[in-house]
């Protein structure tokens, strides 16, 4: 019922956002390219109004894009963002009086009440790092060094007259595109000092601009990559928090891993040195390091200290003893289960720090006897559990 309510809803209010995205940057690219159908309202909107709203229309789905993803991931500040365009492309579907903006306004208008309903859904926080910061900083500063000086020496410049023209040279000329409509007039010490201006304003935008795009990108790839490679990004692993690891991969590892999913609010991840298991999961979306799990610097990388339980479930015994031993010695006080692949290791599993150690060799054999018997396997299975002594799980 959960999935069911999660798809009508949260995944409802992304697809309308992306749909009202490309509607609007469909119907503004109609409305510039004069493309559009009248509509019954083109008579009250002069067309000059039409056409520039047509471009801020684009401009509008383009933001709306951005939202949407941000929505897709969660975040809080996409849900404004939305809300906030959401009406913009409502007014200015009408504003450009076409019948291809109508379905823009409908669409709009519908999206609006799955936004509201789903405002609890949304609520991871975004808080840009420094980096980021200091680089919209220096983009902004950049810019605007170039439009204000460039409109300061105006008289210089053959071609700018408003702020608006300044802006335009700016963006022009922090681009390298260099269209030539606009550049130093006359001769002298007075051009000399606009051709400086210009150099220098060239140099602050572009290198402006690479980092920008530099801080921008870099995330992405590196989340890409690590995907690919089967690891976390830090963004990831600065989430973790009172959740669940489990050190190593084998076969007993999945069904303790679908176990974690169908727990809903459960974080948990998997530290595994097969980089193809962790490729493997990396594609399901479960988060994994691909690290040795008794190594001391991956474990403190994931936060042990905060995590809730550790589970150490694979073939090999002694590997599993080793990152017990590491777990243990990392946080005293995390709760600590392990599977013996070997009867006779569950009790050296115990002394290298495990709270709680199942032999599943043991448990299949009373499980198929009581089976053989003709007892039901779930009941077989509840009555072992109740009935098992210490020594038979390894406490």
């Amino acid at each position: 019922m959960e999935l069911t309510r999660d798809w009508v809803t949260v995944r409802a209010s992304i697809a309308l956002t992306f749909a009202v995205a490309l509607l609007s940057i469909l119907a503004g690219l109609a409305q510039i390219g004069g493309l559009g159908v009248d509509g019954p309202l083109a008579m009250s909107v002069p067309a000059v109004i039409r056409q520039t709203v047509g471009f801020t229309g684009t401009i509008t789905g383009f933001a709306m894009l951005g939202s949407g993803f941000a929505l897709r991931s969660g975040y809080r500040v996409g849900w404004y963002s939305t809300a906030v365009l959401l009406p913009l492309t409502a007014v200015q579907g009408l504003m450009q009086a076409s019948v291809l903006s109508f379905p823009l306004v409908a669409l709009s208008v519908l999206s609006v009440p799955a936004l509201v309903l789903n405002r609890g859904r949304f609520d991871r926080s975004y808080s840009p790092s420094p980096t980021q910061l200091a680089a919209g900083a220096a983009l902004a500063s950049a810019v605007a060094y170039g439009t204000v000086g460039s409109y300061a020496l105006r008289d210089q410049f053959e071609g700018i007259e408003t702020i608006v023209d300044a802006f335009y040279f700016t963006v022009v000329t922090a681009s390298t595109v260099g269209y030539g409509d606009v550049h130093p007039a006359g001769a002298g010490p007075e051009s000399d000092i606009a051709q400086l201006f210009v150099l220098s304003s060239l140099v602050m935008n572009v290198a402006a601009f690479a980092v920008a795009l530099g801080v921008l990108l870099t995330p992405a790839i590196e989340a890409q990559l690590s995907k690919a490679l089967g690891k976390m990004t830090d963004k990831q692993i600065d989430l973790l928090d009172d959740h669940v690891l489990v050190l190593g991969y084998g076969d007993l590892t999945e069904p303790i891993l679908e176990e974690l999913t169908e727990r809903g609010g459960v974080e948990y991840a998997v530290v595994t040195t097969d980089e193809t298991a962790a490729r493997r999961l990396s594609d399901r979306d479960i988060p994994v390091l691909t690290a040795d799990p008794s190594d001391v610097e991956p474990l403190e990388r994931i936060n042990i200290s905060g995590a809730r339980a550790v589970v150490v479930a694979t073939e090999d015994d002694a590997r599993d003893a080793l990152a017990i031993l590491t777990a243990r010695q990392l946080n005293p006080e995390v709760r600590i289960v392990a599977a013996a692949t070997q009867r006779e290791n569950v009790n050296k599993l115990r002394r290298a720090g495990a709270d709680q150690v199942i032999s599943p060799a043991l448990l299949g054999g009373h499980i198929l006897i009581d089976c053989a018997f003709g007892a039901d396997s779930d009941d077989a299975t509840t009555s072992l559990l109740g009935d098992l002594t210490p020594e038979d799980t390894g406490d």
